[in-house]
C-alpha cells in the first residue's frame, strides 16, 4: 500500500459518523454562531432527512465523506411538491454542514455548495388597512388580547418576541400619555430598543392592573415573564398568540371578509406595521432598526405601493402635462401662467448680447455644397464671399 493511500484510510478512521458530526455541527450553530432554536431544529430536521435518503436510495448515511454532489442534487428533485424557500433552506442547511465539516478538516470537498437553486417568486407582503386594523382592535374585549394585539400590530414584533417578554424589559412611563420603552430579544440572541406608544403603554398597564385571570388580567405567579399560562404561570407557547388572533379576527368579522384565508397571522400585522411606517414617510434605514432585520434587503420589500399610492404619485404629473381651457368643448391645450413667462423669458434676447446678423444666401450655398466635390479655389472663393457679407 503506498503513502498516499494509507493517509487516506488514516484519515478515514479518524473521521467521525454522521450522527456524530451532526450533533458537532448543531452545537456549534449553537453555541459559536448564536442561532436561534427555532434554526438549530429546523437544521436538524433537514439533516435527519437527507440521511434518511442516504439510507434509502444509496445504502451510506454512516459515513459524510461517501456524499457526491449528484446525491445531494437528487435529493433535491426528491422533494416535489416543497415550497421553493423550503427546498432553499434544506440546500442552504447542507452546504452549512458541510462547510462545517471542511473547515474542520472531516471532508475535502462541499457537494452541497453552488447548486442551482428553485426560482422564488416575489410576492408582495399582504397588510391590513387602517379600518381594518381599527376593527381589529376594537374587538378586544379583555385587557389580555388588547395588549397583546397591541404589541403585535404597533411594535411590529415577532410572535416569539413577544412570548419572551419580561417585567424587567418593560419600561414604563411614570405619567400617563409619555412613551415608553421595550427590550425586545430578537432572533440570534440580537436585543433592540422599540419605542412603546401611549396606545401600547396604556393597555399593558391595564392588562397588568386587571385582577387575576388568563383571559382578564396577569395571572399571579413567580415567572417574570409578561404573558403567562394559565396553569403553571410558564411563559406561552406561538400557538397561544395565533389562537387569540383567530378569536379577535372572529369577533370583528373580518374573516367573513375573506382575511382568513389570506392568512392573517401575527406575521401578517407585523407586515401591516413595516407597510404603513414605509407609506408615512419613514426611511428604510429606521424600519430596519425597529423591525430588527440584519439585513437592508429584507426591508425593502415593504417598499411596495398599493393602488392609491400609485394614482397619487401618477396625478403629480399632470401639472407637466398642462391646463385645459374652461371650455369643455375645447380640445387645444394651453400652458399655464407660470410656464408661459419661462417660455417668454427664454425666448426674450439678453440686454447685453448683440443680435446676431441672418446668414447670407451664400453661407446656404456653402453649407449645401459642402459634400460637392469642386476645386479647392471655388471653395476658398465662397468662404471669403460668406465672411465678406
Amino acid at each position: 500500500m503506498s503513502s498516499r493511500a494509507r493517509s487516506q484510510s488514516a484519515r478515514r478512521a479518524k473521521q467521525p459518523g454522521f450522527q456524530k458530526a451532526q450533533v458537532a455541527f448543531l452545537d456549534y450553530l449553537t453555541s459559536y454562531r448564536g442561532y436561534s432554536p427555532h434554526t438549530v431544529k429546523a437544521y436538524a430536521r433537514d439533516l435527519r432527512e437527507f440521511r434518511k435518503f442516504l439510507a434509502r436510495r444509496y445504502r451510506s448515511a454512516d459515513q459524510p465523506d461517501h456524499v457526491q454532489r449528484e446525491m445531494v442534487v437528487q435529493f433535491a428533485l426528491s422533494l416535489k411538491g416543497a415550497a421553493p424557500l423550503t427546498v432553499r433552506r434544506k440546500l442552504a442547511a447542507l452546504a452549512s454542514f458541510y462547510g462545517f465539516l471542511q473547515d474542520t478538516g472531516c471532508v475535502s470537498t462541499n457537494p452541497a455548495r453552488g447548486l442551482p437553486l428553485p426560482k422564488v417568486a416575489r410576492v408582495l407582503p399582504a397588510c391590513l388597512t387602517e379600518d381594518q386594523a381599527r376593527r381589529l382592535l376594537d374587538a378586544c374585549h379583555t385587557p389580555w388580547h388588547r395588549a397583546m394585539l397591541a404589541l403585535l400590530l404597533f411594535a411590529g414584533l415577532r410572535r416569539s418576541e413577544v412570548a419572551a417578554i419580561t417585567l424587567e424589559d418593560l419600561d414604563l412611563p411614570a405619567w400617563p400619555g409619555d412613551d415608553g420603552q421595550l427590550l425586545v430579544r430578537g432572533k440570534g440572541a440580537k436585543q433592540r430598543v422599540m419605542p412603546l406608544t401611549p396606545l401600547v403603554v396604556q393597555a399593558i398597564r391595564e392588562y397588568l392592573a386587571c385582577p387575576s385571570g388568563f383571559h382578564r388580567g396577569r395571572p399571579q405567579t413567580k415567572s417574570n415573564h409578561l404573558f403567562v399560562s394559565r396553569t403553571g404561570g410558564r411563559p406561552i407557547a406561538g400557538r397561544v398568540v395565533n389562537r387569540m388572533l383567530a378569536r379577535v379576527l372572529k369577533e370583528a368579522k373580518l374573516d367573513e371578509e375573506g382575511l382568513a384565508g389570506q392568512g392573517v397571522t401575527p406575521h401578517k400585522l407585523r407586515h401591516t406595521f413595516a407597510t404603513h411606517l414605509i407609506r408615512n414617510g419613514v426611511d428604510v434605514r429606521t424600519v430596519q432598526e425597529l423591525l430588527g432585520h440584519a439585513d437592508l434587503q429584507t426591508t425593502a420589500r415593504y417598499l411596495h405601493s398599493d393602488m392609491r399610492t400609485k394614482q397619487e404619485a401618477v396625478g403629480t404629473l399632470a401639472g407637466l402635462l398642462g391646463r385645459r381651457r374652461a371650455d369643455p368643448g375645447c380640445t387645444t391645450r394651453r400652458a399655464d401662467a407660470p410656464t408661459a413667462a419661462r417660455r417668454a423669458d427664454i425666448r426674450a434676447p439678453h440686454p447685453n448680447r448683440r443680435p446676431k446678423a441672418p446668414h447670407s444666401a451664400t453661407w446656404h450655398a456653402v453649407r449645401g455644397l459642402v459634400r460637392t466635390p469642386m476645386p479647392l479655389c471655388e471653395v476658398a472663393r465662397l468662404r471669403y464671399e460668406a465672411r465678406a457679407s
